[in-house]
């Protein structure tokens, strides 16, 4: 009798923990939250970039320099482009978390954690590539401030 009770499917306890939903479900509205101000912040700054764009040709014309100014703005446009994809996983994250508690689906909590991996991935790899770049930024321009001496 032990041995039959012990082989009854075990019900799935992080979706029914009530303060486990109630954390995730939580986060997942802030998330959204700062998803849609990250696309507004994105909107935002491809709108500086064609300003900038535009204003920096026009300068460049009366300054009369040889370097393209208005390439300033193609920066502002490439940081939106990279802004993009962390903001699209967390929006991703959120939309799934909620809709995984309150259809208790756990293919989409499954989903909504892979895009949280995928954004923390990201965002780790990313990190280390910044850093790369300081350290060599630092490379070069410590031996350059040392020669200028």
């Amino acid at each position: 009798m032990e041995n039959l009770e012990n082989n009854l499917p075990v019900e799935n306890s992080m979706m029914n923990n009530m303060e486990i939903k109630s954390y995730l479900m939580e986060a997942s509205k802030w998330g959204q939250f700062l998803a849609i101000v990250g696309y507004v912040m994105m909107g935002l700054l491809l709108l500086l970039a064609i300003v900038m764009m535009f204003a920096m040709s026009v300068v460049s014309q009366v300054a009369h320099t040889k370097f393209p100014l208005w390439m300033l703005g193609l920066v502002y446009i490439l940081l939106a482009g990279i802004y993009y994809i962390p903001i699209t996983y967390l929006y991703k994250f959120s939309v799934q978390m909620q809709k995984a508690i309150q259809m208790q689906n756990e293919g989409l909590l499954t989903s909504g954690f892979q895009n949280l991996k995928s954004l923390f991935k990201f965002m780790g790899i990313f990190t280390i590539v910044m850093l790369a770049i300081y350290v060599l930024a630092l490379l070069i321009a410590v031996p350059i401030g040392m020669l200028l001496k």
